[in-house]
């Protein structure tokens, strides 16, 4: 497994998906068996040279220390095929931009650059093209509003008495971790899969094909078991359109809907619609129509018990939901009076198993460990944010990367059993809720 880099810009995300789609083409010869049979174009290696030097173009743009190229490549400045091909992503990505913005003068001064550098590849050329399509193509989000409050509520497809739903979250890198956690999954023979979102890095037609559903369809027999997936803020960056078609081919009528049984109710939210603002700094929040739909589907529970799903996450105990905030205020307003009414709720985003203590009413788990891979030593040893309560539990580290997992929820009657799993011990889970 590679390291993938991820950026929470739409922008320098979407340059990822460029150069991810270009180099995935070049090589499209080289695919790998899936476990369930199937085969599915590989994920370009993050060593594959155009796929390091955007990643390190971007990570000197997201730093607010763009690179800034020298006027030629000289033999002094191509010590290694990265100095060089840092500098073609950065001025690539300057003459797409100029090409967008209709700015013939930068245009031109971009080419000229480009051209004497000699040493670049030439699949830059066709990055510049791909990213000025997907610029072109992201338009408004097809969110969907529905005409009357209670439609996407779907019956019918967990069984009544006992019913087991699986949760994993984080999941789409298209990464062989990806497929080890699906098929551990499978053994563990849910009724219903539900997905908390993120397809990387943008979410685009191609990387929603090949490194989602082609993957999630050879491994479950989607005729026989339901599937759903929420919308992450990575979903949105391409403009949303390849994850709404997705869910069309879930057969899945929004990006929020209410599953049900009679003694329990799923209920997912969209939280990604507004997380998709360059800098990705602001707090995320709902629709007041989605939050009118998710009073309506609380007060219409008819003795259900209630568990909340959505990408996002309410409170952390490891990052800032704003610059030295943990909690996000504005989601708090508009769901805070509802979250005593709900038995629990489960997020992704954050690429960690983080086990809260029950705090501003509401008992909270993130499970965001599907299948990103996060580093040894990215996860500090005590959390940022102490004030966060959570139990003493960590994930297990491998030889470069923490494990990844999933949940399971066992329904019995009104009673449930949520078992944590690292993708290290599918026998033995972690830790343990009874609800």
């Amino acid at each position: 497994m590679s390291k993938l880099k991820q950026f929470r810009d739409p922008d320098l995300s979407l340059w990822q998906s460029a150069v991810d789609e270009v180099v995935a083409q070049k090589t499209g010869g080289t695919r790998s068996q899936d476990v369930g049979g199937g085969t599915t174009v590989a994920r370009p290696d993050t060593s594959q040279s155009m796929v390091r030097a955007a990643a390190v173009d971007l990570t000197a743009d997201e730093s607010n220390q763009p690179l800034q190229p020298p006027a030629e490549i000289t033999p002094a400045v191509a010590e290694g095929a990265l100095d060089v091909a840092k500098y073609c992503s950065n001025v690539a990505r300057k003459l797409a931009w100029a090409i967008i913005k209709c700015d013939a003068v930068q245009e031109a001064i971009c080419r000229e650059q480009l051209g004497k550098y000699t040493v670049c590849d030439p699949g830059w050329a066709e990055v510049v093209e791909k990213y000025v399509e997907f610029q072109a193509e992201k338009g408004t989000v097809p969110y969907r509003v529905y005409t009357d409050i209670d439609q996407y509520v779907i019956d019918g497809k967990i069984p009544d008495n006992k019913a087991r739903i699986a949760i994993v979250g984080d999941w789409g890198t298209g990464q062989d971790p990806a497929k080890k956690v699906l098929a551990q999954i499978v053994r563990k023979q849910p009724d219903v899969v539900i997905h908390l979102g993120d397809i990387y890095y943008s979410c685009t037609d191609f990387e929603m094909q090949q490194y989602f559903y082609n993957i999630w369809s050879s491994m479950l027999d989607l005729s026989k078991t339901p599937t759903f997936t929420l919308s992450g803020n990575h979903d949105m960056f391409a403009g949303g359109a390849a994850y709404y078609n997705l869910i069309d081919k879930l057969q899945q009528p929004a990006s929020y809907f209410c599953l049900r049984n009679k003694s329990w109710q799923f209920v997912a939210l969209d939280t990604g619609l507004h997380d998709r603002k360059p800098g990705g700094t602001d707090p995320t929040y709902l629709e007041t129509t989605e939050v009118d739909w998710f009073k309506r589907r609380i007060d219409q529970a008819q003795g259900r018990r209630t568990i909340l799903l959505t990408h996002h996450q309410l409170f952390t105990a490891f990052e800032d939901i704003v610059p030295g905030k943990a909690v996000n205020d504005t989601l708090n307003a508009q769901l805070g009076p509802l979250l005593p009414q709900l038995s629990i709720w489960i997020w992704g985003h954050e690429h960690n198993l983080v086990i809260y203590k029950k705090q501003i009413g509401i008992l909270a788990r993130c499970v965001g460990h599907g299948a990103f891979p996060v580093g040894l030593g990215e996860v500090p040893d005590q959390p940022s944010h102490p004030e966060i309560p959570i139990e003493n539990f960590r994930l297990d580290a491998g030889d470069a990367f923490y494990t990844h997992g999933y949940a399971l929820i066992d329904l019995d009657g009104t009673s449930a059993k949520i078992s944590y799993y690292q993708d290290s011990d599918e026998d033995n889970p972690v830790f343990v809720d009874n609800l």
